[in-house]
């Protein structure tokens, strides 16, 4: 069977050996002055998304450079394929390694070759998804405006960063110019904001839902589907779900409280996600063991590789 993951955060997947490597290469005292990278990065017991995001400040100072991007992308490849991945989806805001070294090409064109060299040496099949930072209006469109001029270099485009207050549809003219150039989109929404945000998402050309488990919110006790819930399992629309992360932004306190089991019994389309490995300190083996803590018998199957759902035809 071939495995796949759609949802997982470049600059939350560092190794930590590697976070320390790069440190240290560039004198970067937050982490340099520090034995225990792991530790450091370690959002377990965030007490909010906003919290959680606070860590991605010191592997972006990181990713500096077109060594340190392809350095990256090439492990973040090889690190899912040794997990039995593979077709990898990885995402990116590239506008927070532009400097006066690297263009926005050059971002782009690093992380690519990162990833072809895995697939040369282990033959995972990797690509990027460029991410718009949604409490930034400029930098929406600027990423939209980028994935459509280098769409050969990309296969999808996201908004990320805080949810609640930024809906999709601030950038509804970022999202329109996309979807007419045939990108594909994926929207975090029902992470940090509930059924009105996945709808947006929805409204605005998302073929993918980035989390999207609040989509529970929207089916009764009775499993009584409202109009939104109604629409994404007709349509057999993803649910990217990342189960440790929601953990760790405090949306659920164990796996048992999590929705994924109740969302896969009901037959949403579920798979099964990272996010990010350094944050959350996990990988798709624990992902896989967290499922089956919360109710998932055959968690394996989430990772099945589907044509229809993925961006990388």
């Amino acid at each position: 069977m071939y495995k796949q993951v759609l949802h997982d955060h470049l600059d939350g997947g560092l190794r930590p050996s590697t976070a320390k490597e790069l440190a240290t290469r560039i004198n970067y005292k937050p982490i340099n002055d520090i034995d225990n990278v792991a530790n450091f990065f370690d959002r377990s017991s965030s007490t909010s998304l906003e919290d959680y995001l606070e860590a991605f400040t010191h592997t972006i100072a990181l990713m500096q450079s077109y060594t340190n991007l392809e350095q990256i992308a090439y492990e973040a490849a090889v690190d899912m394929y040794q997990n039995d991945i593979n077709f990898y989806e990885s995402r990116y805001a590239p506008f927070y390694s532009v400097n006066d070294d690297l263009s926005p090409k050059d971002v782009l064109t690093a992380i690519n070759s990162g990833f072809k060299q895995a697939e040369n040496e282990f033959g995972i099949v990797s690509g990027l998804i460029l991410c718009g930072m949604r409490h930034d209006p400029d930098n929406v469109k600027a990423v939209a405006e980028l994935a459509i001029e280098y769409k050969e270099l990309i296969i999808g485009f996201d908004i990320a960063g805080p949810e609640l207050n930024y809906l999709p549809s601030m950038y509804k003219d970022s999202f329109l110019k996309v979807k007419n150039e045939g990108i594909n989109i994926t929207i975090h929404a029902g992470e940090g904001d509930g059924v009105h945000s996945i709808q947006e998402a929805l409204d605005n050309g998302a073929k993918r839902i980035g989390h999207g488990v609040r989509i529970i919110e929207d089916i009764n006790d009775d499993n009584q589907l409202g109009p939104t819930a109604d629409h994404v399992l007709q349509n057999n629309i993803p649910l990217e779900v990342c189960i440790t992360s929601n953990l760790h932004t405090n949306m659920y306190k164990n796996p048992q409280e999590h929705p994924i089991s109740r969302l896969h019994n009901l037959g949403f389309n579920i798979s099964l996600n990272t996010d990010n490995r350094l944050m959350s300190n996990t990988s798709i083996d624990n992902e896989l063991n967290v499922a089956k803590a919360a109710g998932i018998e055959n968690p394996t199957s989430l990772l099945k590789y589907s044509a229809s759902d993925s961006f990388l035809n």
